[in-house]
């Protein structure tokens, strides 16, 4: 009977997750989700076409414990801790945008002028206008 208490306690701790670490363990992808990881597709409808946003994800390590990551285009989420993702360069309604976590979540904050700490790079390389090439999520 100990034996199998001993074994089940280490599996349960083998299983836990860890909070998740910023920035080690978030990826920024502009060629669809990293396979097996947590992700959420960052989308702005108002974005043309040419512009290949549909593609792009923010992704959390999945052995870390889930931050309930969600993305609005449309205002913060009420109830959660929410960063709002802007690029004043871009003309395509990116005001109202944020990305939405748990309140277990890292504190992030957002730069559209250069990483500010230890940050993640949010980058779109069809943005021809060249306003999505110093855009971070940054430790805060």
């Amino acid at each position: 009977m100990f034996s199998k208490i001993c074994l089940f306690v280490l599996l349960a701790l083998a299983a836990a997750k860890r909070p998740p670490r910023f920035p080690q363990d978030f990826r920024w992808s502009m060629g669809g989700p990293v396979r097996g990881w947590r992700c959420v597709q960052i989308i702005e409808p108002s974005e043309p076409p040419h512009t290949t946003w549909r593609d792009n994800y923010f992704c959390q390590h999945p052995h870390t414990q889930d931050i309930g990551m969600k993305w609005s285009y449309a205002g913060p989420i009420k109830g959660k801790k929410c960063v709002q993702i802007l690029e004043r360069s871009d003309p395509h309604t990116w005001a109202d945008n944020y990305l939405c976590t748990n309140h277990r979540a890292p504190n992030m904050r957002w730069s559209s002028a250069g990483p500010k700490g230890a940050c993640v790079r949010w980058h779109e390389g069809s943005d021809r206008a060249g306003t999505w090439h110093d855009n971070y999520l940054c430790r805060a």
